[in-house]
Protein backbone atom coordinates (compact mmCIF):
# COMPACT_ATOMS: atom_id res chain seq x y z
CA UNK A 1 0.00 0.00 0.00
CA UNK A 2 1.43 3.73 -0.96
CA UNK A 3 2.57 5.47 2.09
CA UNK A 4 3.33 9.06 1.76
CA UNK A 5 7.29 9.21 3.40
CA UNK A 6 7.78 11.54 5.89
CA UNK A 7 9.59 14.99 4.39
CA UNK A 8 11.40 16.23 7.93
CA UNK A 9 11.96 13.47 10.66
CA UNK A 10 12.71 16.58 12.92
CA UNK A 11 10.79 17.42 15.61
CA UNK A 12 7.73 19.67 14.88
CA UNK A 13 8.18 23.34 16.30
CA UNK A 14 5.82 24.43 18.75
CA UNK A 15 2.25 25.80 17.98
CA UNK A 16 -0.59 27.36 19.32
CA UNK A 17 -3.71 25.42 18.38
CA UNK A 18 -4.93 27.48 15.76
CA UNK A 19 -1.14 27.04 13.90
CA UNK A 20 -0.96 23.37 14.58
CA UNK A 21 -4.67 22.71 13.07
CA UNK A 22 -3.72 24.96 10.00
CA UNK A 23 0.07 22.73 9.61
CA UNK A 24 -1.93 19.70 9.99
CA UNK A 25 -4.72 20.59 7.67
CA UNK A 26 -1.89 21.51 5.06
CA UNK A 27 -0.28 18.04 5.41
CA UNK A 28 -3.16 16.33 5.46
CA UNK A 29 -4.00 18.12 1.87
CA UNK A 30 -0.61 17.24 0.92
CA UNK A 31 -1.11 13.09 2.22
CA UNK A 32 -4.12 13.13 0.49
CA UNK A 33 -3.02 14.65 -2.81
CA UNK A 34 -0.47 11.47 -2.67
CA UNK A 35 -2.50 8.98 -1.14
CA UNK A 36 -5.68 9.21 -2.37
CA UNK A 37 -9.39 9.86 -0.18
CA UNK A 38 -9.38 6.35 0.43
CA UNK A 39 -6.35 5.32 1.43
CA UNK A 40 -4.75 8.51 3.26
CA UNK A 41 -4.33 7.83 7.07
CA UNK A 42 -3.70 10.26 10.66
CA UNK A 43 -0.04 8.43 10.22
CA UNK A 44 0.85 9.75 6.98
CA UNK A 45 -0.24 13.35 8.39
CA UNK A 46 1.89 12.62 11.55
CA UNK A 47 5.02 11.99 9.92
CA UNK A 48 4.56 14.64 7.13
CA UNK A 49 4.14 17.02 10.28
CA UNK A 50 6.46 15.37 12.15
CA UNK A 51 4.10 15.12 14.96
CA UNK A 52 2.89 11.85 16.84
CA UNK A 53 -0.07 10.41 15.50
CA UNK A 54 -2.34 11.17 18.57
CA UNK A 55 -1.36 14.60 18.07
CA UNK A 56 -3.29 14.48 15.06
CA UNK A 57 -6.16 12.60 16.35
CA UNK A 58 -6.53 15.82 19.02
CA UNK A 59 -7.81 18.17 16.01
CA UNK A 60 -9.32 15.19 13.77
CA UNK A 61 -10.94 12.96 16.19
CA UNK A 62 -12.10 10.18 13.52
CA UNK A 63 -11.09 9.45 10.18
CA UNK A 64 -14.27 11.30 8.66
CA UNK A 65 -13.17 13.98 10.50
CA UNK A 66 -9.77 14.09 8.64
CA UNK A 67 -11.78 13.54 5.41
CA UNK A 68 -14.18 16.37 6.02
CA UNK A 69 -11.81 19.00 6.95
CA UNK A 70 -9.86 18.63 4.02
CA UNK A 71 -12.85 18.37 1.51
CA UNK A 72 -14.03 21.74 3.38
CA UNK A 73 -11.02 22.94 2.75
CA UNK A 74 -10.65 21.99 -1.09
CA UNK A 75 -14.43 23.37 -1.72
CA UNK A 76 -13.81 26.62 -0.12
CA UNK A 77 -10.40 27.12 -2.09
CA UNK A 78 -12.47 26.58 -5.39
CA UNK A 79 -15.26 28.61 -4.36
CA UNK A 80 -13.86 31.32 -2.99
CA UNK A 81 -10.63 31.50 -3.74
CA UNK A 82 -10.91 30.69 -7.41
CA UNK A 83 -14.52 31.43 -8.65
CA UNK A 84 -16.50 33.59 -6.53
CA UNK A 85 -13.70 36.65 -7.10
CA UNK A 86 -13.74 36.14 -11.09
CA UNK A 87 -17.67 36.78 -10.80
CA UNK A 88 -17.27 40.42 -9.05
CA UNK A 89 -15.26 41.62 -12.27
CA UNK A 90 -16.04 44.56 -14.71
CA UNK A 91 -16.41 42.22 -18.10
CA UNK A 92 -18.88 40.63 -20.41
CA UNK A 93 -20.10 37.39 -19.99
CA UNK A 94 -18.44 35.44 -22.12
CA UNK A 95 -14.92 37.26 -21.34
CA UNK A 96 -15.73 36.32 -17.79
CA UNK A 97 -16.21 32.71 -18.73
CA UNK A 98 -13.04 32.20 -20.06
CA UNK A 99 -11.62 33.94 -16.96
CA UNK A 100 -13.00 31.57 -14.82
CA UNK A 101 -11.49 28.98 -16.96
CA UNK A 102 -7.74 30.62 -16.63
CA UNK A 103 -7.86 31.52 -12.97
CA UNK A 104 -9.05 27.38 -12.22
CA UNK A 105 -5.72 26.63 -14.35
CA UNK A 106 -3.85 28.93 -12.43
CA UNK A 107 -5.23 27.54 -9.54
CA UNK A 108 -4.08 23.81 -10.72
CA UNK A 109 -0.39 25.48 -11.10
CA UNK A 110 -0.53 27.37 -7.66
CA UNK A 111 -2.23 24.71 -5.40
CA UNK A 112 -1.70 21.02 -6.88
CA UNK A 113 -2.62 19.36 -3.64
CA UNK A 114 -5.75 21.20 -3.73
CA UNK A 115 -6.27 20.20 -7.64
CA UNK A 116 -5.60 16.56 -6.86
CA UNK A 117 -7.45 15.88 -4.51
CA UNK A 118 -10.62 17.74 -6.46
CA UNK A 119 -9.53 15.09 -9.32
CA UNK A 120 -10.06 12.72 -6.84
CA UNK A 121 -12.88 13.73 -4.85
CA UNK A 122 -14.87 13.91 -8.33
CA UNK A 123 -14.61 10.15 -9.05
CA UNK A 124 -14.93 8.58 -6.03
CA UNK A 125 -18.47 6.93 -6.31
CA UNK A 126 -18.38 5.42 -2.29
CA UNK A 127 -21.05 6.22 -0.37
CA UNK A 128 -19.40 8.35 2.81
CA UNK A 129 -17.68 10.71 0.06
CA UNK A 130 -19.84 10.88 -3.26
CA UNK A 131 -22.98 13.01 -1.69
CA UNK A 132 -20.06 15.39 -0.69
CA UNK A 133 -18.91 16.02 -3.87
CA UNK A 134 -22.40 16.08 -5.45
CA UNK A 135 -23.10 18.98 -2.65
CA UNK A 136 -20.61 20.66 -4.19
CA UNK A 137 -20.80 20.21 -7.47
CA UNK A 138 -24.17 22.15 -7.23
CA UNK A 139 -23.12 25.01 -5.73
CA UNK A 140 -20.71 25.35 -8.34
CA UNK A 141 -23.12 24.57 -11.16
CA UNK A 142 -25.49 27.35 -9.41
CA UNK A 143 -22.55 30.32 -9.12
CA UNK A 144 -21.78 29.96 -13.21
CA UNK A 145 -25.70 29.51 -14.06
CA UNK A 146 -25.64 33.13 -12.12
CA UNK A 147 -23.60 34.28 -15.02
CA UNK A 148 -24.70 32.61 -18.11
CA UNK A 149 -28.39 33.79 -16.79
CA UNK A 150 -26.58 37.13 -16.68
CA UNK A 151 -25.07 36.77 -20.41
CA UNK A 152 -28.74 35.86 -21.22
CA UNK A 153 -30.31 38.83 -20.33
CA UNK A 154 -27.28 41.34 -21.44
CA UNK A 155 -27.23 40.31 -24.99
CA UNK A 156 -23.95 38.38 -24.96
CA UNK A 157 -24.93 35.10 -24.54
CA UNK A 158 -27.32 32.70 -26.82
CA UNK A 159 -31.49 33.50 -25.75
CA UNK A 160 -32.29 29.93 -26.45
CA UNK A 161 -28.79 28.30 -24.24
CA UNK A 162 -30.38 26.05 -21.45
CA UNK A 163 -28.70 28.07 -18.58
CA UNK A 164 -28.17 24.17 -16.12
CA UNK A 165 -27.09 22.57 -19.33
CA UNK A 166 -24.13 25.20 -20.08
CA UNK A 167 -23.19 25.01 -16.43
CA UNK A 168 -22.69 21.71 -16.37
CA UNK A 169 -20.70 21.80 -19.44
CA UNK A 170 -18.44 23.99 -18.00
CA UNK A 171 -17.61 22.12 -15.21
CA UNK A 172 -16.70 18.88 -17.05
CA UNK A 173 -14.45 21.49 -18.99
CA UNK A 174 -12.68 22.19 -15.76
CA UNK A 175 -11.22 18.11 -15.96
CA UNK A 176 -9.43 19.10 -19.09
CA UNK A 177 -8.17 22.17 -18.09
CA UNK A 178 -6.42 20.15 -15.48
CA UNK A 179 -5.23 17.71 -17.37
CA UNK A 180 -3.83 19.88 -19.75
CA UNK A 181 -2.33 22.41 -16.92
CA UNK A 182 -0.84 18.89 -15.42
CA UNK A 183 0.66 18.39 -19.12
CA UNK A 184 2.59 21.66 -19.20
CA UNK A 185 -0.40 23.16 -21.71
CA UNK A 186 0.82 26.93 -21.79
CA UNK A 187 -1.54 30.03 -20.98
CA UNK A 188 -2.35 30.54 -24.37
CA UNK A 189 -3.33 26.81 -25.06
CA UNK A 190 -5.85 27.01 -21.61
CA UNK A 191 -7.24 30.39 -23.31
CA UNK A 192 -7.91 29.06 -26.65
CA UNK A 193 -9.70 26.07 -25.14
CA UNK A 194 -11.42 28.08 -22.97
CA UNK A 195 -12.59 30.55 -25.96
CA UNK A 196 -13.63 27.51 -28.26
CA UNK A 197 -15.91 26.16 -25.71
CA UNK A 198 -17.61 29.68 -24.90
CA UNK A 199 -18.07 30.71 -28.66
CA UNK A 200 -20.78 27.82 -28.65
CA UNK A 201 -22.44 30.05 -26.45
CA UNK A 202 -21.75 33.50 -26.90
CA UNK A 203 -23.72 35.69 -29.60
CA UNK A 204 -21.95 36.11 -33.09
CA UNK A 205 -20.83 39.65 -33.69
CA UNK A 206 -22.39 40.90 -36.69
CA UNK A 207 -19.45 42.56 -38.37
CA UNK A 208 -21.14 42.60 -42.45
CA UNK A 209 -23.86 45.15 -40.88
CA UNK A 210 -22.11 48.34 -41.63
CA UNK A 211 -20.42 47.04 -45.33
CA UNK A 212 -24.04 46.37 -46.26
CA UNK A 213 -25.31 49.59 -44.86
CA UNK A 214 -22.62 51.45 -46.74
CA UNK A 215 -23.38 50.19 -50.20
CA UNK A 216 -26.89 50.96 -50.28
CA UNK A 217 -25.94 54.80 -49.69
Amino acid sequence: MNRVKRKNPARAARLNPVERRHQLLDCALHAFAEAGINRATHADVARLAAVSVPTVFVYFPTRDALVDAVLVEVARFLIDDVLMPVQTRDARTPELLVQVGLAFSEAVRTHPDHARVWLDWSTAFRRDVWPRYVEFQARVIELLKALVLRGKRDGSLVATLDADDASRLLVGSAHMLAQMTCMGSDLRQIERFMRTAIDGFSVPAVRAAPRRAARRR
